[in-house]
């Protein structure tokens, strides 16, 4: 911790006074303080070097690294980040060197895959999994980036950009929900410029090269990047408004459905008339064909029309490229006269079954 000291000493004599000691005690001793105190502090007319007091104790991971004075418990972290839009902008400057430097200290000293402990007793087996002592702050301070890439001036986010980790701080597995790249999809569902949209969307590929290349491995099995990233370009597709611009998506979508991806899970076909909606534009339309080539020849999950959606689809895909490609034509052609025949049988079988009970209700009356 000896570093980590030298860090702490550093800030508090940088930015905590002595001459503020006498007075700052006195207001945490007048009665028993709680957090809800220190944002009330931040927003009344105090000087800025109490405040600066108030940002540190709502920032600081742990008491071990507190250098000031105050009796609760500190380093639980205050999970609201309203008060970050509230400060000055020589507050949010400071508020950011925090966060800096929380960020930089602990993300060496933390263990990204829980501990899993076993707890028994009256015939009953519980199985926990704990997380790293630091999870909590750096899965905090990560959110908090995200937060002031939105409100900080370009160069101030030049510098903690690279900080955002678009991975999940530690691993964590489950039914419906899994470890992988959420913090990547939440940068962007944000509001923050498109400028760090797609520079995050960069990264996320030369991670996928990288393990693609041999070069690095997911964490676990489930946090493969190619597949964590079709996942959730398939999500935005459940929305009717992007929320970033068209030509982002196709970058996207046009990554995901090169050919040095066939044979895996990508692209799902239910989503080819909001993939073809999107990029209607002339430009996409190379981008269009490869996306219908991908759903026959290189989606590791076979094509099949079961609905209207799908069907329209797969119509959408043969008018524009069937002319021009006989295999493609061939077979959306032969997805389209399964789905005819299947629909046409099951209408067949819904009406001889309404035939049956009309008769039984004949008989009934």
């Amino acid at each position: 911790m000896k570093k980590q000291q030298v860090i702490i000493e550093r800030l508090r004599s940088k930015w905590f006074p002595n001459a503020d000691d006498k007075i700052w005690k006195q207001w945490v001793n007048y009665k028993r303080r709680e957090t809800n105190d220190l944002i009330e502090l931040l927003n009344s007319d105090v000087r800025d070097s109490f405040k600066r007091r108030v940002i540190f104790l709502l920032l600081v991971p742990s008491p071990e690294l507190n250098p000031i004075y105050w009796i609760e418990e500190v380093g639980k972290l205050y999970h609201k980040f309203d008060f970050l839009k509230t400060l000055s902008p020589d507050l949010l400057s400071y508020a950011t060197e925090l966060i800096v430097e929380f960020n930089t200290m602990l993300k060496p000293m933390h263990c990204d895959k829980p501990e899993n402990i076993v707890q028994g007793g009256g015939g009953i087996t519980i199985f926990m999994s704990v997380p790293d002592k630091y999870h909590d702050a750096l899965y905090y301070y990560n959110s908090c980036i995200l937060l002031l890439l939105e409100i900080l001036p370009e160069e101030q986010c030049e510098r903690i950009f690279p900080l955002y980790s678009l991975l999940d701080i530690s691993t964590y597995s489950g039914m419906e929900d899994a470890s992988g790249y959420n913090p990547f999809q939440s940068l962007l569902y944000s509001n923050v410029e498109e400028k760090w949209k797609i520079k995050a969307n960069a990264s996320m590929k030369q991670i996928i090269m990288d393990e693609m290349a041999g070069k690095t491995k997911p964490r676990e099995e489930w946090e493969d990047a190619l597949k964590c990233y079709g996942h959730i370009i398939n999500l935005l597709l459940y929305s009717e408004k992007l929320p970033y611009s068209t030509d982002l998506l196709a970058s996207q979508i046009e990554f995901l459905v090169s050919e040095k991806h066939y044979g895996n899970e990508l692209v799902d076909g239910s989503k080819v008339t909001k993939i073809f909606n999107f990029l209607s534009a002339e430009i996409y339309k190379d981008i269009r064909y490869q996306v219908a080539k991908f759903i026959f020849f290189g989606n590791k999950k076979k094509f099949w029309i079961w609905s209207e959606e799908t069907l329209q689809g797969a119509n959408m895909m043969l008018n524009e490229f069937g002319q021009g490609d006989e295999k493609l034509a061939q077979i959306i052609n032969s997805a389209i006269e399964e789905y005819e025949v299947k629909s046409l049988d099951s209408k067949n079988k819904q009406l001889s079954t309404k035939n049956a009970e009309n008769k039984i209700m004949s008989l009934m009356k």
